[in-house]
């Protein structure tokens, strides 16, 4: 730099949000949820909530699931965890900063349902037909579900800008022989 100082942009980052996403499917069906408060247009969608500072997003989701939905989810005892995409979210006018979003392919066993607490931030949580997803979740909601889905089918993780992909990373490809 000409003035003679160094910017350290590390001490000087914009804030950013983590947030955390879980793919629940059963059979042909998905787990939704709608959000309180939000606008129409993305009420509906997985169940979801951000990190706190210094949060993995796993122990996250793992927080959220239990305190929303009342699952205990721990990941490699009673449910299986997988990592699918993570979704770049820019800052919204008035809305929140940027962030980045990590979806997660969480399997419950058949005989666990999830149950809305009390704090309220979803109004109402269904199992959806995979036909009719896009009936309740829309823009880029609709679309970081159906990536995470291809994800979940094909092993490739998929890194997203509000839904649409960037690139795949495979992780079979960065495996040790």
């Amino acid at each position: 730099m000409s003035s003679g100082t160094t910017k350290n942009s590390f001490n000087e980052a914009p804030p950013r949000r983590v947030g955390v996403h879980a793919l629940i499917v059963r059979d042909d069906h998905l787990l939704m949820v709608n959000r309180r408060g939000e606008v129409a247009v993305s009420r509906w969608g997985l169940p979801r909530g951000s990190a706190a500072p210094g949060e993995p997003p796993r122990q996250a989701l793992s927080r959220t699931l239990d305190e929303r939905l009342g699952l205990r989810a721990i990941p490699g005892q009673w449910m299986e965890w997988r990592w699918l995409a993570v979704d770049l979210v820019p800052a919204g006018p008035n809305k929140h900063v940027e962030g980045t979003n990590w979806i997660y392919e969480v399997e419950l066993p058949e005989n666990v349902e999830p149950v809305i607490t009390e704090d309220g931030v979803f109004s109402e949580a269904r199992w959806v037909a995979r036909t009719a997803i896009g009936e309740l979740a829309v823009d880029h909601s609709l679309r970081r579900i159906e990536r995470s889905l291809l994800a979940a089918k094909t092993g490739v993780v998929a890194e997203l800008y509000l839904g649409e992909p960037i690139q795949s990373i495979d992780p079979r490809a960065h495996q040790s022989g």
